[in-house]
């Protein structure tokens, strides 16, 4: 098997020379002829071609990566040591790992946009509604993209956002936590599903 990985952080490279490590030649260019090519978010018109969108549209990277996540926040989290209560804005897969890490040692309550979860939350955690987002909190996560929130009637220290970018006080977006915290894990990630999706082809 031959491939193309492009290198532009730690994690790609990472990939890079875990494929190397495993036998697998790599050419130098875009341009030359490959099983595979790993990109950042060029156009290529040719099969097999991965980046770290593609790989999220596979459900076990999606949950392993998130996991990834929730751990690198769980730790920013430990070493500040001021949090006693925390809001979590959201509670598909990302927002069920980062509630878990937290229950034991905070406080957390869970805003949420619909009651599918609401006996599983109910049962481990406190609930608002997301149309009556109020209280006061000493760290809020979202979770949520592409929704307006209102932040208007909530009393908080800090905002950390893992899916939107906004003008806020006390307020940091941050994206790419694993590779931030855990870029070879994210790395060995990567491999495991493309060589899983190559075998497959």
């Amino acid at each position: 098997m031959k491939g193309y990985i492009y290198v532009y952080d730690q994690r790609s490279a990472y990939l890079k020379k875990l494929f190397l490590e495993n036998g697998v030649e790599l050419v130098n260019s875009i341009e030359d002829e490959a099983d595979f090519y790993f990109v950042k978010n060029q156009k290529l018109n040719r099969k097999n071609v991965f980046s770290l969108s593609s790989l999220n549209q596979n459900y076990h990277f999606r949950h392993l990566n998130n996991m990834l996540t929730a751990m690198g926040i769980y730790l920013k989290i430990l070493q500040e040591k001021r949090n006693h209560s925390i809001l979590i804005l959201g509670f598909g897969d990302l927002g069920k790992q980062l509630a878990n890490l937290l229950k034991n040692q905070y406080d957390v309550t869970i805003c949420n946009r619909n009651y599918k979860d609401y006996d599983q939350i109910i049962q481990n955690y406190k609930h608002i509604d997301f149309e009556n987002l109020r209280g006061t909190y000493d760290l809020i996560i979202n979770t949520i993209p592409h929704v307006v929130i209102d932040y208007q009637n909530v009393s908080y220290q800090k905002i950390i956002d893992l899916a939107q970018t906004l003008e806020l006080q006390n307020y940091q977006s941050i994206r790419n936590v694993p590779e931030r915290s855990f870029p070879y894990e994210a790395a060995l990630l990567m491999y495991d599903t493309i060589q899983e999706v190559m075998h497959h082809v």
